[in-house]
């Protein structure tokens, strides 16, 4: 039975939909296949990104030869140079589409059986049957023959673990070293359900605003914390604002040698964030990153570690942005569950949601 969609799941689709993420991406990052989050889609109403090529008289002779003929509907979209859903809707509209599957005949599944008990060639298989072979792996789970992986669910010392490690400004890669079975996507994944999540955060007006009033009273660094972005993040959206930014006095110095101790301390620590490492060295975060590319600790265009993002007594921006993600007003049973995925009290929590929605 297919699952049902969350309104949640409705918000993430029209936000990366309309942001002019690809259909595939949108698929991956909710689970599902591209033909539901297509369907999906058309059933909110959220206007296609741009109008479908129109339908040619022998377009439409092809679909319905190929429908007689049994052609599956990806064959046919190979052939048309359009997407599978496309050849699907247009079957429909011509009424020229199959009611019900195509059923699989007892020497079909014979040879389905020989192709995945023997580690045959599936796309081979797949070419000879006129089926895709998605559809073959499919009928081999239906059949016994094989039994996709079920996705190990997040332990609490793994969300620990993760948490500690966006702390301490590690990335991902480094998390994921630690997390046996975990790759680095489903810990950046993982973190964004936590509310951790800081990296590639869009700039809201509030926080231009916010960038506009501190610039000119306080440094790169501490607006860094205040914000709860990298500095380069910081100094890349000045520049497209138009502002200017007070650096570290340690930028002002410049020159001073490096130490043995400190390429140590570099060596040891190259997975933090070189703005962590700035405060301890007391150097500034660029004159890190250049050391860290001449130690060979850091490819040129290597992406940062995660900057990590104090509470300051409040919630973070990446539990401010889980909030508004994710709560459903009226709704006390949503509520508690974030409280216990934050691991805030949810008197606490729901104390603190005014005030993050504010500062949002």
């Amino acid at each position: 039975m297919a699952r049902r969609w969350t309104r949640r799941e409705d918000a993430v689709l029209a936000r990366l939909y309309r942001d002019g993420l690809a259909v595939r991406d949108i698929a991956e990052q909710l689970g599902r296949s591209e033909n539901a989050v297509n369907g999906r889609r058309r059933h909110l109403e959220i206007p296609a990104r741009r109008a479908p090529m129109a339908w040619s008289e022998r377009e439409d002779a092809v679909l319905a030869a190929a429908a007689r003929a049994g052609v599956p509907a990806w064959v046919v979209a190979q052939r048309l140079g359009r997407p599978v859903g496309q050849v699907r809707w247009r079957r429909r509209a011509l009424g020229v589409g199959s009611s019900a599957a195509r059923r699989y005949a007892p020497q079909d599944d014979a040879a389905i059986r020989v192709a995945f008990g023997e580690r045959g060639d599936v796309d081979e298989l797949a070419r000879r049957l006129g089926r895709s072979p998605g559809a073959l792996r499919l009928r081999a789970v239906t059949l016994g023959l094989r039994r996709p992986a079920r996705r190990l669910r997040w332990t609490a010392g793994e969300d620990a673990a993760l948490r500690d490690g966006y702390d301490n400004g590690l990335s991902c890669a480094v998390i994921a070293r630690e997390l046996p079975g975990r790759t680095p996507p489903a810990v950046a994944a993982r973190a964004r359900k936590l509310g951790l999540a800081t990296h590639g955060r869009r700039w809201t007006p509030a926080d231009d605003q916010r960038l506009r009033q501190l610039a000119g009273d306080r440094r790169v660094e501490e607006l860094a914390r205040l914000l709860g972005r990298t500095p380069d993040a910081l100094r890349q959206r000045a520049r497209k604002l138009g502002l200017v930014l007070r650096e570290s006095d340690a930028s002002a110095q410049g020159g001073r040698p490096w130490t043995a101790a400190e390429d140590d301390l570099l060596r040891l620590h190259a997975a933090l964030n070189p703005a962590v490492l700035a405060g301890l060295l007391r150097r500034s975060d660029r004159a890190v990153t250049i050391r860290l590319s001449k130690l060979g600790l850091r490819a040129g265009r290597q992406r940062s570690p995660h900057h990590p993002a104090p509470r300051l007594g409040d919630l973070t921006p990446g539990e401010r942005v889980l909030l508004e993600r994710e709560l459903e007003p009226g709704n006390p049973r949503r509520l508690l569950t974030l409280a216990r995925r934050l691991g805030i009290p949810r008197p606490l929590l729901a104390a603190r949601m005014p005030r993050a929605t504010m500062q949002r």
